[in-house]
């Protein structure tokens, strides 16, 4: 009796396992967007008003800049009901190219999207200003196995930073804010297995 007993037990455990790993999707695909970014030390550099490592106090009256980005989404949702997936969704990206630079950043979200396509998620963010959060909201508008998103994400103005972030106390760091970013993005993506 004990043996039937472990054996439907195995049995039952491996099918919620697999059952459970069909509810995993993997996706990926490009992103593509345009960022504005406030008055700060970053709209400073794409504006060519200022050299990276600059420890020169920004002048805020000076112009907000717009920079394009591009690169690529690693997402995994995971549906345990019919309303909502969770995600998670890694996000590399380089800004600044048509500027003749070179900016990448890397976020990591988590969130969560509704069956309407609807989504929100926040998460770290890396760039050459600094570490951060992101905090995005967007619609996938699904076709077949072809998904596309739209998302608007915002990284709030930080001083504490990689660019011209002075070591010598007589510099108020308040002076080197980094500026707000807000950047519109899409992309494409596809099931890419289990």
């Amino acid at each position: 009796m004990k043996k039937i007993i472990i054996t439907i037990c195995l049995i039952l455990s491996t099918n919620q396992l697999l059952l459970s790993q069909n509810r995993v999707q993997k996706l990926d695909g490009p992103r593509f967007g345009i960022t504005y970014l406030d008055p700060g030390l970053l709209a400073d550099i794409i504006n060519d008003d200022r050299d990276i490592n600059d420890d020169n106090p920004v002048d805020y009256k000076q112009e907000p800049s717009l920079m394009t980005q591009i690169g690529w989404q690693w997402e995994t949702r995971f549906a345990e009901g019919e309303d909502f997936v969770g995600l998670i969704e890694w996000i590399g990206l380089v800004g600044g190219i048509e500027k003749g630079l070179f900016l990448p950043s890397v976020s990591a979200l988590m969130g969560i999207r509704k069956a309407n396509g609807f989504e929100i998620a926040a998460g770290p963010t890396a760039s050459f200003t600094g570490f951060g959060m992101v905090f995005a909201v967007g619609h996938t508008i699904k076709s077949g196995d072809l998904n596309l998103p739209i998302n608007i994400a915002w990284v709030p103005s930080r001083k504490n930073h990689f660019l011209g972030d002075p070591q010598a106390s007589d510099v108020d760091k308040d002076l080197l804010q980094s500026g707000h970013a807000l950047t519109l993005s899409v992309g494409f993506n596809f099931n890419r297995g289990k």
